[in-house]
């Protein structure tokens, strides 16, 4: 499948793209682009997407990232975009374990990134994608100088499912467990640290993986690939917005809808493992993280606890901006890119080009 092309999101010039099979022969779309010309090369960039995304989302940020004088490289996570879907239903979202998310990371980092241009190099990704980073930062020290994530999907925010979806998983649990968890609570208790969907819908999606039923969608999804912006959760940039979603119609086989039980039990698993106390000082990559002030998607206040407990993390907080900050309205857009300025190179990949070039 070759990138779309329409009139309102052209493709960047120098375009390279194709795919690549990992390990367990699952077909990946990537695409590769180098920096701008008369540009003074800086490093390559490789960009990490989030959940239902696509490369063609992100012709504007790499087209900023070469007029900065990186090379980029990005590619579709397997069962959404141009890459191989993994059920019989290509608009489900599926995957039954985070590790093959970072076994397409993997892959693309040493046959296409690595491979293909010059160092330093670096990773810039978003939400899911920033969880699958966290997820292997040992192993991808070793590939990347620094990295940039945007609102990291590492929990669910209060109240970000509406109580009847809550009912749902309640009734869903308590027949998987024959009434044993499930009920009600005897009164109202405020969320601390996780909402009710994560200590309902969590337990379910573990439970329907172990009786084979992860590739169900979620209690109360859908497959639908359009929203309308005043209901979207994602950008208050309504431009932008609409940019996305004219690609989608122009290329409704790049989309996916609600994701499946497996995939919430993948992400719960890999989430809930980087709570643990030991998981931010095993962090060792260089990390700048960035929140979004409004984020209705991801939980903002985990995030800040995450980054709190790992020496390698720096925070910043964007007020007011929503959950895509690097699709979100230039006000907000701006904050971003002036903060992965002030830490991409960094002072060491610096030291490094200027000495490469004498």
């Amino acid at each position: 499948m070759s990138l779309i092309d329409i009139p309102e999101n052209p493709v960047p010039e120098g375009a390279q793209s194709g795919f690549i099979d990992t390990p367990d022969r699952v077909s990946i779309r990537y695409a590769h682009w180098p920096a701008s010309t008369g540009t003074e090369r800086r490093g390559t960039v490789t960009l990490l997407h989030g959940r239902a995304e696509f490369i063609e989302k992100y012709f504007e940020v790499i087209q900023d990232l070469r007029a900065r004088g990186f090379a980029v490289v990005t590619f579709d996570w397997r069962g959404q975009g141009g890459s191989q879907r993994l059920t019989r239903n290509p608009k489900r979202g599926h995957v039954s374990n985070f590790r093959k998310f970072r076994l397409d990371l993997r892959t693309v980092l040493k046959e296409v990134s690595l491979a293909t241009y010059p160092g330093p190099h670096f990773a810039l990704a978003h939400s899911t994608g920033a969880l699958v980073l966290l997820s292997d930062t040992e192993r991808l020290r070793t590939m990347l100088d620094r990295a940039v994530l945007t609102a990291p999907l590492l929990g669910l925010p209060t109240g970000s499912w509406s109580p009847g979806l809550v009912e749902v998983y309640r009734k869903v649990l308590r027949v998987l467990t024959f009434g044993l968890y499930g009920q009600p609570p005897l009164k109202v208790i405020k969320a601390r640290s996780a909402p009710l969907i994560e200590r309902i819908g969590f337990p379910v999606a573990r439970m329907a993986a172990l009786a084979g039923l992860g590739r169900l969608t979620i209690p109360g999804g859908n497959r639908e690939l359009f929203v309308p912006f005043d209901g979207n959760r994602q950008t208050t940039d309504q431009a932008r917005f609409e940019r996305f979603n004219k690609v989608l119609t122009a290329a409704p086989e790049l989309g996916i809808g609600a994701p499946t039980l497996g995939w919430l039990n993948a992400a719960a698993r890999t989430m809930l493992a980087l709570r643990r106390r030991d998981a931010g000082p095993n962090v060792k990559l260089p990390c700048l993280v960035l929140a979004a002030g409004e984020d209705r998607i991801v939980s903002t206040p985990v995030i800040e606890d995450f980054v709190s407990r790992t020496k390698a993390a720096a925070y910043v907080e964007i007020a007011g901006a929503a959950h895509e900050l690097m699709m979100e309205r230039d006000i907000f857009r701006d904050q971003f890119w002036a903060a992965f300025d002030a830490f991409v190179p960094g002072l060491e990949a610096e030291q490094e080009l200027k000495r490469a070039r004498i």
